[in-house]
């Protein structure tokens, strides 16, 4: 575990040096709350708990993929580096510690602009309604919504920077990400997980237990994929991102391994 911690802190410092993770986020938090206080989208909203849920799903759509944008290219620069997976191998440090502290160091770093400012907004909706409903479920939609879809996107993130050019991982991870969370099924040629369990934007659990508006859960459709709003379902649609991103992550992983060691 201090292993695990020294890592975490290690990489989470030397991704704040790097201008991509911070230059690419703080842009897309302060686009996402000059949205949330100028949209009628998000203002025409009378409950204060369902206006926290409506900003949520703004940043869910830019401000995670913001962080798997910053992070795209986290893998390959530990392929690209002479040397450096050698030297960390040699470290008297678990394989397994090594990995999830590369991962979360960076991640925390990403986050934290956009946490900071969700959770203000939900305190200040909070005290103005003069309730903690809203600050409450700004942290709920915080765990099981942003946290997740941000593990997801930069897991894809690393995922696609370690089979391509980091260039042509993030274009086609905006252009993923979008189909994934904004795209409806009436203006999409192909299946689309939006609306679905499946979808990283996380509309279930932000419908069910933070008030958002109830398009972004079953979106335009109906099916297996889109049922009913339920706690249950809630749960399977956080269940599913994370699984997803856990697949991600490992398949990264086993592509920087066989680049590494030069497998076709």
């Amino acid at each position: 575990m201090n292993a695990l911690l020294c890592t975490v802190r290690y990489e989470a410092l030397m991704a704040v040096r790097r201008k991509a993770v911070l230059g690419t986020v703080v842009p897309l938090t302060a686009l996402s709350l000059l949205l949330a206080v100028t949209s009628p989208v998000v203002t025409g909203h009378t409950d204060p708990t369902a206006r926290v849920g409506a900003v949520v799903v703004l940043v869910n759509t830019f401000c995670a993929l913001g962080v798997g944008i910053a992070l795209a290219d986290r893998l390959r620069r530990g392929m690209e580096t002479r040397g450096l997976a050698d030297v960390l191998e040699a470290t008297p440090t678990a394989a397994l510690a090594r990995s999830l502290g590369a991962s979360l160091g960076p991640l925390l770093t990403a986050l934290t602009p956009v946490a900071a400012p969700l959770l203000l907004f939900g305190a200040v909706v909070a005290a103005a309604a003069a309730s903690i409903v809203p600050l409450v479920a700004t942290l709920a939609a915080l765990v099981t919504a942003v946290l997740p879809a941000a593990l997801l996107a930069a897991s894809l993130g690393g995922l696609l920077g370690a089979l391509m050019p980091v260039a042509a991982a993030r274009g086609v991870l905006v252009a993923a990400w979008l189909w994934a969370v904004q795209l409806p099924p009436s203006l999409s040629p192909v299946p689309t997980p939006t609306g679905t369990v499946f979808s990283p934007l996380g509309g279930y659990p932000l419908v069910a237990w933070a008030h958002a508006p109830e398009v972004w859960a079953r979106r335009e459709s109906t099916g297996f994929a889109r049922p009913e709003v339920t706690d249950t379902t809630a749960l399977l649609n956080l269940a599913l991102v994370l699984a997803l991103a856990l697949a991600c992550y490992a398949l990264g992983h086993l592509a920087t391994r066989l680049r590494r060691h030069g497998a076709p």
